[in-house]
């Protein structure tokens, strides 16, 4: 019973990232599958991304902007995989999956491409570091101080909803 549940697990799986069209980042992904929908079973996850890589059935790298989490993408593999399994995915998971991700497809993306992060200095203020990437690289990134821990949270949650906005008024004062 539990190799026949890991095995839709994983074909869901690719399904998703089928869906998604573009790497995502393991955490958003296990925020999207497991914590925002219950898809995918939290603690067979991590086993289910590691057997699917072994296979060679995704891509699974470090993310070059962070050195810490992980960038899962389909590979063609994957994609051939899927094609021979697809029919075992219930029709109304596929609905469910489909349907999640066209009305959230933005929000994860701004999730992994919009971050910000603070931490404490030595002198007591939090250094802000929010900044805009693509798959590959930092493409903007403003790093600045401020005194307190909640201005350091609020910067955050502003980010969130503004880097978008920010990072084109900059793009269009600073280049020609």
């Amino acid at each position: 019973m539990i190799d026949d549940i890991n095995f839709k697990s994983k074909v869901l799986i690719l399904f998703i990232l089928e869906k998604l069209e573009m790497p995502i980042n393991e955490g958003v992904l296990i925020q999207m599958c497991c914590l925002d929908n219950d898809w995918i079973s939290y603690f067979y996850f991590p086993t289910l991304i590691n057997e699917l890589a072994s296979a060679d059935l995704i891509n699974r790298h470090l993310d070059e902007n962070s050195h810490k989490e992980y960038v899962i993408s389909l590979n063609e593999n994957g994609k051939v995989c899927l094609s021979y399994f697809f029919k075992d995915i219930y029709k109304s998971d596929r609905d469910n999956v489909t349907e999640y991700i066209r009305a959230n497809k933005l929000k994860y993306r701004k999730i992994q491409e919009f971050t910000c992060d603070y931490k404490k200095n030595k002198d007591g203020t939090f250094k802000v570091m929010c900044a805009v990437k693509n798959a590959e690289a930092t493409v903007f990134e403003l790093v600045f101080t401020v005194p307190t821990q909640e201005k350091a949270v609020s910067v955050r949650n502003k980010w969130i909803t503004k880097a978008t906005d920010f990072y084109r008024l900059y793009t269009d004062l600073l280049i020609d």
